[in-house]
């Protein structure tokens, strides 16, 4: 496994994707940053009134939103998820170096584990880049201002975040493996990212089918802002994210070890 991982870590850092993305989402943090400042500042929107990012996300020290701020772009993270792992592990079926690795010996699984924990590595990287750079922006706009409990309540958030947004890592590993096409992977795995919002949408719009939407990722992404002191939320999310990631691996795995590879 050791040596499986130590080859992914090489191909990982000479990846363009693994300082593309993380740059891509420094970029949307900045847009989306500037854009609620100006929002704080008088600008209205149409069909709407201005209103202080500080009420939005009753939290008041600007500086130590940073983590909190993520949910304004919390659909981004899943959707560079899917086109690392395209980018990755599909570009791999392609150029042979997954059929090598098999050929001479590596289990499949050691090889679906490791590349996971690749995209669950690159996911790390956009969100702090993403992190940080809300946090300096809203820092040198607004001032850091208190920052009791800045620590603690972006750990948390950030944390839960990324266990959320991994279910969507794990997602586009699997679709990864089964399409082995770059542009088919990822196209597809967008739409079900894109997909999984909506069907989540549905499913709280019908009282009868709102247990459903449990089960979907999005609604604790869309949703922890306004349970993140809720404990029976949070472990219910986490509950339901690991179930998710563990069953897209074992869908994964036992696909990949089926498959032939040409």
């Amino acid at each position: 496994m050791t040596k499986i991982f130590n080859a992914d870590a090489y191909k990982f850092r000479k990846n363009i994707a693994s300082w593309l993305l993380p740059t891509a989402a420094v970029v949307a943090a900045l847009v989306t940053a500037v854009f609620m400042y100006f929002i704080d500042h008088g600008l209205t929107v149409e069909g709407g009134e201005a209103v202080s990012t500080l009420d939005v996300f009753g939290f008041n020290p600007a500086g130590a939103m940073g983590a909190y701020a993520l949910s304004s772009i919390s659909n981004l993270f899943a959707i560079l998820a899917v086109v690392f792992s395209g980018l990755f592990i599909s570009s791999e079926f392609a150029g042979g170096t997954i059929r090598n690795a098999i050929c001479i010996g590596k289990s499949r699984i050691k090889v679906y584990l490791s590349k996971l924990v690749m995209c669950g590595i690159m996911l790390l990287i956009i969100m702090l880049a993403a992190a940080v750079g809300f946090i300096v922006i809203f820092t040198v706009m607004y001032g850091f201002g208190d920052g009791s409990g800045f620590l603690a309540d972006s750990l948390k958030v950030f944390g839960l975040q990324f266990l959320y947004h991994l279910t969507y890592a794990s997602l586009a590993c699997m679709l990864a493996f089964l399409i082995q096409n770059i542009v088919t992977s990822v196209s597809v795995g967008i739409f079900c990212t894109i997909f999984s919002g909506v069907l989540t949408d549905v499913f709280t719009a019908f009282d009868g089918l709102g247990w459903l939407a449990r089960f979907m990722p999005n609604y604790y992404i869309t949703r922890l802002l306004d349970n993140v002191t809720n404990m029976g939320f949070i472990i219910q999310s986490i509950a339901a994210c690991v179930m998710f990631i563990a069953i897209t691996s074992i869908i994964g795995c036992s696909v990949f070890k089926e498959r032939d590879i040409n």
